[in-house]
């Protein structure tokens, strides 16, 4: 009877871990970074279709910006920021903006690198006008505007992080 018991406790626990199987959307790399959403150039990833990217920058205390235009500037990490150490870019970078296709106003962000490569070198280049990624090694295209899902080549969808949007403040995390 002892047995039957510890079967079926089995068995539930078994049926129950199965329906959680669900593969996580999100990236395991680590990402924190913060702006506020209604400046320039931040503002950019508000509109349907736009895009900005940012990346780690070559000194401490600075990152790279590229606004949907393609443009790249150094800006600096705000002071409070850089004493708690709390900025990441994910493993190749953070590509940031509001898809076309959801049509929800829900800004998503996106790892910068190609999840087929999976490097932090193989960033993946930004068609701005299109809402289109591609790998530079593997030639796989994603579509931004439909949750970063590969078109062309065979690959996982761009790796995906958390956002927290209150309508001015934007925390990326994961």
């Amino acid at each position: 009877m002892k047995n039957i018991i510890l079967t079926a406790m089995f068995a539930t626990v078994l049926l129950v871990f199965a329906g959680c199987s669900e593969e996580n959307p999100f990236s395991g790399y680590n990402a924190h970074f913060v702006f506020d959403g209604t400046i320039h150039p931040y503002n950019q990833a508000r509109s349907f279709g736009q895009y900005i990217c940012v990346r780690r920058g070559a000194n401490i205390g600075e990152y790279r910006l590229t606004d949907a235009m393609g443009n790249t500037t150094v800006e600096r990490v705000p002071e409070i920021y850089l004493q708690q150490g709390v900025f990441h870019y994910g493993l190749g970078g953070l590509i940031i903006g509001t898809p076309s296709a959801y049509g929800e106003g829900a800004l998503m962000v996106y790892d910068w690198a190609c999840p087929n490569c999976e490097l932090e070198k193989y960033r993946v280049s930004i068609d701005y006008v299109m809402g289109y990624a591609t790998c530079s090694k593997c030639g796989v295209k994603f579509d931004l505007n439909s949750g970063g899902i590969a078109i062309e080549g065979k690959s996982s969808p761009l790796m995906r992080y958390r956002v927290i949007d209150n309508g001015s403040t934007v925390i990326v995390q994961n």
